[in-house]
């Protein structure tokens, strides 16, 4: 299973690595910094970081060598950058050889001296009698002694990770799946999606947070009820959290009285609206939106609301379009989230303006 590295407080960093049959694998860093292909950018700091928790823990790790693809055409030999039996060092001095050692495998010798990668996928094996498990919780944030990625529970700083677009995907994956989802009945609560469906706020949130973090997150990793961490992140991605015998009615659409006129006896108009004002939607486009572009701004004129109103008050002047035209929307696909843009509301309006005048 593949996992994300954080840090002593629970926060993500950008690294990752995987456990297989007893080994732990540690991802290369690739691409460039800042661009869209760039890829485990903190390599050394998770390199850093997973030597002080094995070294921490009972886990020994008896051999580790260089696993990227060019240096799997080498003999084994020539690979290993570390074998227990014959060096003990520090986490410190560890890395530093590490780091030494892997950039001059694969090198020519006529290389000039100092150059080579430092970043390259490895491969640690342990001790006989390291299992998957202990490995994977090893070299979570916990250390000896403190369950991590899969057991006990999660710190705050880590379950402030999961944002509004995590939740709509987790709301959209419960509700596909139906009543089949593995996660029991909630006792008190409610999640309204979307659509209308009821869904245990522990399994959205569950869901959410095993995306958010890089690995599965059980219920008994956090606390769910009224002013948890959980209930706030769902009701701030837009989802309405009720009572069990609380009924649930869709709101009056549209409230506009020109929209209002349009949409009577206009059932795909309404469809429409109905897609476009989706809280949860709407606040997991806008998320994804800020993560890819580092802000909201209009995709039709380019207006950046914040410089004009400030970064409180800015982000409301910006709405989301469902760009599925009407002749072929329909209440059975999924709306994703290439299917919206992010307008201003007067390009909005006008917007709207052209979808009735041609109904």
């Amino acid at each position: 299973m593949r996992f994300r590295f954080h840090d002593d407080s629970g926060v993500p960093i950008d690294s990752h690595f995987e456990v297989r049959s007893g080994e732990l694998i540690l991802h290369s860093r690739g691409g460039t910094i800042g661009s869209a292909n760039a890829r485990n950018t903190q390599y050394g700091l998770a390199l850093r970081i997973l030597l002080e928790r094995i070294h921490r823990s009972e886990l020994k790790v008896a051999k580790v060598w260089v696993d990227s693809a060019p240096a799997q055409k080498l003999p084994m030999e020539r690979r290993i950058i570390f074998l227990a039996d014959k060096e003990q060092m520090s986490p410190l001095e560890l890395v530093t050889t590490l780091s030494s050692r892997m950039a001059a495998v694969g090198r020519s010798p006529t290389a000039r001296r100092g150059k080579g990668n430092s970043t390259k996928r490895l491969r640690f094996a342990f001790d006989e009698g390291a299992t998957d498990e202990r490995i994977a919780r090893v070299a979570g944030w916990g250390g000896a002694g403190t369950p991590s990625n899969e057991y006990g529970r999660l710190p705050a700083a880590a379950l402030s990770q999961v944002t509004a677009d995590h939740i709509w995907r987790a709301v959209e994956r419960l509700v596909d799946r139906g009543v089949s989802h593995s996660f029991g009945d909630s006792k008190k609560y409610d999640v309204i999606s979307d659509d209308g469906t009821r869904l245990p706020p522990k399994a959205v949130f569950c869901v959410a947070a095993s995306e958010a973090l890089g690995f599965e997150v059980r219920p008994n990793q956090f606390t769910a009820g009224i002013d948890s961490l959980c209930f706030r992140a769902i009701i701030d991605a837009g989802y309405r959290i009720v009572a069990k015998d609380e009924k649930h009615q869709d709101d009056d659409l549209p409230a506009d009285p020109e929209e209002k006129f349009w949409a009577e006896g206009n059932e795909k108009y309404v469809r429409h609206l109905r897609r476009e004002r989706a809280s949860g939607l709407v606040r997991a486009k806008k998320r994804a939106f800020i993560r890819q572009h580092g802000r909201l701004y209009c995709e039709k004129c380019n207006l950046e609301p914040q410089s004009l109103y400030g970064a409180t008050v800015g982000d409301a002047a910006i709405e989301v379009h469902h760009i599925l035209p009407l002749g072929v929307s329909n209440d059975t696909r999924k709306s994703v989230l290439s299917d919206l843009i992010c307008v201003c509301a007067n390009c909005h309006r006008v917007i709207h303006y052209e979808l009735r005048t041609n109904v």
